[in-house]
């Protein structure tokens, strides 16, 4: 089998999705002019995923946000708690728009190199180089990034892929169309707890882009999920409860589950197999938010290649990173019992101070008023075990 051999130094991509695109984009922007090839085995690029932020962080892609919300709300049998962004609104980045932006750019960069259609294998160290098998030979390159999330060479051993048993934010969403206005498009409801129990943390996660169209998700975070037919059903239920709505259509659906790990940033293992994206603790473990932490990651990871020392950088602080697992840890001691805490962080916690914690931006001051406002018994249980285990790794 053919050996495509490498330039130097030469950098290979494994996935075309969030954190690979950003990264072979990130790479362009600083100047890189050394061959750079990104392959994936997707073969086409779909509108696929919705990410949302808070806009607290500058990243390249503020300018493709298709929608901004002044305010958002956290609901539960008929108490509102309504919050507003003085400086930090709740934004919308359709994944159409990311892919036609950065693909334009890889596509006019004559070192960048799109492989798709083509399906990775083991990766190996030889002779100053990385072996990578894939389905159309094996390929080399002086420095490999895996953005290939839990799939990759470098996921950790010691991290489960999500499935059955696995603490996952798992959700079911539908891109719902109205004949009459049944929205606010000025709020979003973060999370609306007026749904059915189920043994997990349940709600409602709706985002309203105009009075006639919204996209809505059921969403549990838990250990098991639930069937996609139930939570249709669930769907179809709130829509008609909460909104009155006795028809819609329904235009698309997509469905995920984000691993609620707390992988951070791997020990230094290669210098020349570096893990980017959710195999380096892109995905925020608290909230499954990615789409901000991963652009962060990337622009410092991209600073390092242009350095000449490339290594996944940490990105989370210690005192969120603490925070993240004591969360964890309540969570999964009681998952369907943690809806009141978020109820009181929306009740007690200003809207911006709210967006800086989920954001990763958040002061000592932010944190000590959302300690404050959470209750203590359960989370100085969970700090105890979040500490044991720490003291054990």
């Amino acid at each position: 089998m053919p050996v495509a051999q490498p330039a130097s130094p030469s950098y290979l991509i494994l996935g075309a999705g969030l954190a690979g695109l950003s990264l072979a984009d990130a790479l362009l922007r600083r100047g890189v002019r050394d061959p750079i090839a990104v392959v994936d085995a997707r073969e086409r690029f779909d509108n696929d995923r919705t990410w949302c932020f808070w806009d607290v962080h500058p990243h390249p892609y503020r300018g493709l946000i298709s929608h901004r919300w002044p305010h958002w709300s956290i609901e539960a049998r008929g108490a509102v708690h309504r919050q507003t962004a003085t400086g930090a609104p709740y934004c919308h980045l359709p994944a159409d728009r990311f892919y036609a932006d950065v693909l334009a750019r890889l596509e006019a960069a004559p070192n960048c190199q799109l492989v798709l259609g083509t399906t990775i294998g083991a990766a190996t160290e030889s002779d100053g180089a990385v072996m990578v098998a894939t389905s159309a030979g094996e390929r080399s390159a002086t420095h490999v990034f895996d953005a290939l999330a839990t799939g990759g060479p470098t996921w950790p051993t010691v991290a489960p892929v999500p499935g059955p048993g696995v603490l996952c934010q798992r959700f079911l969403g539908q891109f719902v169309e109205t004949d009459e206005p049944a929205f606010d498009p000025t709020c979003v409801r973060l999370m609306d707890f007026d749904v059915t129990p189920n043994g997990e943390l349940h709600f409602m996660y709706l985002l309203p882009f105009s009075p006639t169209s919204a996209l809505v998700e059921d969403t549990t975070i838990g250990l098991v999920g639930t069937p996609d037919d139930e939570r249709r059903a669930e769907i179809d239920r709130y829509l008609r409860k909460r909104h009155g709505l006795a028809t819609w259509r329904v235009v698309r659906e997509e469905a995920s589950a984000i691993p609620m790990l707390g992988v951070g940033a791997p020990r230094r293992r290669s210098s020349r197999l570096t893990p980017v994206g959710t195999a380096a603790g892109a995905v925020r473990p608290s909230s499954g938010y990615a789409f901000v932490r991963t652009q962060r990651q990337v622009a410092a990871l991209a600073d390092r290649v242009v350095a000449g020392r490339p290594s996944a950088p940490r990105i989370d602080r210690r005192r969120d990173a603490f925070l993240d697992r004591v969360f964890l840890e309540v969570l999964k001691a009681d998952p369907a019992g943690f809806a009141p805490n978020f109820l009181r962080l929306g009740r007690h916690l200003a809207g911006d101070r709210l967006a800086r914690f989920m954001m990763d931006a958040a002061s000592p001051v932010d944190h000590f008023l959302l300690i404050a406002a959470l209750p203590k018994p359960p989370f100085l249980l969970g700090a105890a075990r979040a500490g044991r285990k720490r003291l054990a790794a």
